[in-house]
C-alpha cells in the first residue's frame, strides 16, 4: 500500500445501523464520490445506549481526532442523545484547524446544516385531532435536553392545546431508539391503556410503540392511532405503513460533503447549502388510521401491501443469512484462544459478508496514550496477513502503517473496547448490505480479542507463577535443609548434654560407691572397735559416743550408697531393666506410709541398652518427683508391652499440678524426661488433675 494522495474526511456519529444516521452518511458517500476525497465512518455510542461487547465511550472520537484529517461533518444532533453540549464542543476543539460541518445543531464558528422540519408535528397533531377525533395523546421524546425532541415536543404540545386547550397529554422520554420506547410506552399502559394518539419524536419509537400496543392488544390503527418522524426505509414496511414526517436526510449529507469539497478547493459547489433548501413534508400512511376511499385506490394499497411484504421477505431472507454468517464466525472464534487463529477466523468470516477490505489495529500500551498502534491483522480482496501477536508498530494517526489504500473511498472505523479498557480498532470498507453487520464485527472480534490477552494474561502469570514456586521451592528447600541441620545438631547436642550428665552422675556414683562408702564403713567399723575396746574400761560416756559415731557412719554410707545407685545404677547393666527399676522401687519405699507398688508385665523386656537406660531414667525422676511433691499416699510404678511397643509409667493419687496448654511440662526436671522421650524415639504423655498425675512414655520395641 501506497500513501493515499486523496483527502480524508471524517464523518462523526454514534450508530452506523441506525437508519437515520446511516441515510446521511449515504448521502455523503454519493456526494464523496464526485471529489478525490475518502470518508471515514467513526462509530462511537455511550455507556447508556450499548451493552454489548463493552460499553463504547469517545474511543472512536479520539481516535478522529489522532487522525490527520483534511475535513469533519459531525452528526450533533444525534451525539445529543448521548453527550452534553458541552461534551461536544471539547471534541470539536481538536478539529478547530480544518473546515468542519455540524449537521442539527449550530456551533459558534462552525458551518452548520438543519433540516427545516418546523410545523411538522404541528402537522401530525392537528391531523390526528381534526381527522381521526383523537383526544387522548401520549408524546414518546428523546432525551431530555436534546435540541430536536425539544423543538418536536414543544410544538407537539402548542399545536394540541391551541387546539384543545384543556388538554394534558403524557409526556415519556427514550432516546431515539425502539426497544427504549418499547419499554417506556409498555410502562405507560400498565398504569392506563386509554390513549388513543401515540405521537413519536422518531420513526424508530414508533415502531418500538407500535409493538408495545400490539402485546397489550391495542389494534394500531383501529384504536390507537401511531405516528413517527424521519420517514426512513423501514417506515413503508411497517404493518400498518408508518405516517411519518420526511426528512431531507441524504440531502444533509450531500450538502456537507459540497461545503466541504468548496472549503478543501477540490471543486466550485454549484448551489450553496441554505436552510430553506432542506425542508420536511408530511406523509400520510396507513398508521394514523387513514384508508382509501376508492376501489382503485384500495386495489393500489394492495398492490403497494404486496410490495412491502416481497420487500419485508427480502428482508427477512438477508437476515437470516447475516445471522448465519455472524452465527458461524462467532462460533468459530469462540472455539479459538490465540490471537492468531482468532484472526484467521475472523478473516474467514469477512469473505463471506464480501467486504473487501479490513484491518484489525491494537493500540501499543507501552505508553499512557494512543500516539502508537500495532497492525495485528490485514485483509484485503480475500488475501489475509495475520501479523499477531506482535504487529507492526506505526504512528496512530496513520491509521495504517501505510496509510488508507487509495483504491477504496470508503470506510468504517469501529472502536474496539472492552468496559473501560481501549484496546484498538477494526477498520473495514462498507460493503456489507446489512447495517448491523460492522457493530456485531465489532462487538465479536472485542470479546474474543480480550478473551485471548486473559488467556494469555493468564498463561504467563501461570509461568511467572510456576517459576516463582519453583524459586520459594528452591528457598524453602534450602531452609529446610538448614532446619533439619540445625534440628539434628540441636539432637544431638541434647544427646551429649545428657551423656555428660550421665558420665557426670556416673563418675560421682562410682566415686561415692568406691570411695565414701568405703571410708565411711571402715569409720563405722572403727568406732565399733572403739565402743568394743571401751566395754571394758569405766568409760561409759566415751563408749556410748563411740557407738553413735559408729551408728552415724554405717548409716551414712547405706545413704551413700542409695545416692551411688541413683547415679550410677550398676543393677541396669548387671541384671537388667526388671531387676533395676525393682531395686529402685524398694529403695523408695517411704517408712512414713506412701505405698510404692511395682507392676511388670509377664514377658516384659527392653530392647537395647540405651532405651533401658533412658527409661530407667524417666522412670527414677517420675518416681522421685512422685515422692517429693505429689503429697501422694499410692505410686504405681508399671512396665507393659504390647503390638512392638513397650510402656512404662508412674502413676499417684496426689494432688496433681498444672500443665502449661499444648506442653508436656514446663520444668527442667519434665523437660529432660520429654528429652530422653525423644533420644530413644519415644513417647511421652503427662496427665495431671487432682485426683493425680500420670507419666507414661511409650517406644518402639
Amino acid at each position: 500500500m501506497a500513501y493515499s494522495s486523496l483527502k480524508r474526511i471524517g464523518f462523526l456519529a454514534t450508530q452506523f445501523d441506525e437508519y437515520y444516521q446511516n441515510l446521511v452518511f449515504g448521502g455523503a458517500l454519493e456526494e464523496a464520490s464526485k471529489y478525490p476525497v475518502q470518508l471515514i465512518f467513526y462509530e462511537g455510542s455511550n455507556t447508556d445506549t450499548l451493552t454489548k461487547a463493552g460499553e463504547l465511550d469517545d474511543t472512536a472520537f479520539n481516535l478522529a481526532s489522532k487522525t490527520k484529517l483534511d475535513g469533519l461533518v459531525i452528526m450533533a444532533n444525534t451525539m445529543g442523545s448521548s453527550y452534553s453540549r458541552n461534551r461536544i464542543e471539547g471534541y470539536l476543539s481538536s478539529f478547530s484547524h480544518i473546515p468542519s460541518v455540524s449537521i442539527g445543531v449550530e456551533f459558534f464558528g462552525m458551518h452548520t446544516l438543519v433540516a427545516d422540519t418546523t410545523g411538522g408535528m404541528t402537522q401530525i397533531t392537528a391531523h390526528l385531532y381534526e381527522v381521526h377525533q383523537r383526544r387522548r395523546f401520549l408524546f414518546v421524546a428523546g432525551p431530555e435536553g436534546h435540541p430536536e425532541s425539544e423543538q418536536r415536543k414543544t410544538e407537539f404540545l402548542d399545536t394540541l392545546r391551541s387546539l384543545m386547550p384543556s388538554a394534558n397529554p403524557t409526556v415519556v422520554y427514550a432516546d431515539f431508539l425502539e426497544e427504549r420506547a418499547y419499554e417506556m410506552v409498555q410502562e405507560v399502559l400498565r398504569h392506563s391503556s386509554t390513549y388513543d394518539a401515540v405521537v413519536c419524536a422518531n420513526d424508530q419509537m414508533a415502531f418500538g410503540a407500535i409493538r408495545a400496543l400490539e402485546e397489550r392488544s391495542l389494534h394500531v390503527p383501529a384504536q390507537v392511532s401511531v405516528t413517527g418522524f424521519d420517514d426512513i426505509p423501514y417506515s413503508t414496511l411497517s404493518v400498518p405503513a408508518l405516517t411519518t414526517i420526511h426528512q431531507p436526510t441524504k440531502e444533509l449529507g450531500r450538502r456537507a460533503i459540497e461545503y466541504l469539497a468548496d472549503k478543501l478547493g477540490l471543486a466550485r459547489a454549484q448551489s450553496k447549502a441554505s436552510v430553506s433548501d432542506l425542508s420536511s413534508a408530511f406523509v400520510i400512511r396507513q398508521s394514523c388510521g387513514c384508508v382509501s376511499d376508492s376501489v382503485d385506490e384500495t386495489l393500489l394499497e394492495e398492490s403497494a401491501l404486496q410490495i412491502r411484504l416481497r420487500n419485508l421477505f427480502s428482508l427477512q431472507i438477508s437476515e437470516r443469512s447475516r445471522s448465519g454468517v455472524l452465527r458461524r464466525i462467532e462460533a468459530a472464534m469462540v472455539r479459538s484462544f490465540s490471537l492468531e487463529d482468532i484472526l484467521s477466523e475472523f478473516s474467514q468470516g469477512l469473505k463471506r459478508l464480501h467486504i473487501h477490505f479490513a484491518a484489525v489495529v491494537m493500540f501499543d500500551t507501552q505508553g499512557k496514550t494512543i500516539e502508537w498502534s500495532d497492525l495485528i491483522m490485514l485483509y484485503r480482496e480475500q488475501t489475509t496477513r495475520v501479523l499477531a501477536p506482535y504487529g507492526l508498530k506505526f504512528p496512530t494517526n496513520q491509521l495504517l502503517p501505510d496509510g488508507l489504500p487509495s483504491q477504496y473511498r470508503s470506510y468504517v472505523c469501529e472502536p474496539l473496547q472492552f468496559g473501560s479498557e481501549q484496546i484498538g480498532y477494526f477498520i473495514c470498507t462498507p460493503d456489507a448490505t446489512d447495517l448491523h453487520v460492522y457493530a456485531t464485527l465489532r462487538d465479536i472480534l472485542t470479546t474474543s480479542i480480550k478473551g485471548a490477552l486473559v488467556m494469555n494474561l493468564e498463561k504467563d502469570r501461570e509461568l511467572a507463577l510456576e517459576k516463582e514456586v519453583l524459586r520459594r521451592t528452591s528457598e524453602l528447600s534450602a531452609i529446610n535443609k538448614q532446619l533439619k541441620t540445625e534440628v539434628k545438631q540441636r539432637k544431638l547436642l541434647e544427646q551429649e548434654l545428657l551423656e555428660i550428665s550421665n558420665n557426670i552422675m556416673t563418675r560421682i556414683g562410682q566415686d561415692i560407691h568406691d570411695d565414701l562408702c568405703q571410708d565411711l564403713a571402715g569409720l563405722g567399723m572403727l568406732a565399733a572397735t572403739l565402743e568394743s575396746a571401751l566395754q571394758k574400761t569405766n568409760h561409759a560416756h566415751e563408749r556410748q559416743l563411740a557407738k553413735s559415731i559408729s551408728e552415724s557412719a554405717l548409716k551414712s554410707a547405706y545413704t551413700a550408697k542409695q545416692i551411688a545407685r541413683d547415679l550410677y545404677p550398676s543393677d541396669l547393666e548387671e541384671n537388667g531393666i526388671i531387676v533395676a527399676v525393682t531395686q529402685l522401687v524398694k529403695a523408695r519405699t517411704n517408712p512414713v506410709g506412701i505405698k510404692v507398688e511395682l507392676e511388670v508385665q509377664e514377658d516384659f523386656y527392653v530392647n537395647g541398652k540405651e532405651k533401658a537406660f533412658h527409661l530407667y531414667r524417666i522412670i527414677q525422676e517420675a518416681l522421685s518427683n512422685a515422692l517429693h511433691h505429689a503429697d501422694a499416699s499410692h505410686i504405681l510404678v508399671g512396665l507393659y508391652h504390647d503390638h512392638d511397643m513397650v510402656t512404662v509409667k508412674v502413676e499417684d493419687d496426689g494432688v496433681g499440678f498444672e500443665l502449661k496448654k499444648g506442653k508436656a511440662g514446663s520444668g527442667m526436671g519434665l523437660k529432660i524426661l520429654t528429652y530422653r522421650a525423644n533420644l530413644i524415639g519415644g513417647k511421652l504423655r503427662i496427665q495431671s488433675s487432682k485426683e493425680g498425675t500420670s507419666v507414661t512414655c511409650r517406644i518402639p520395641q
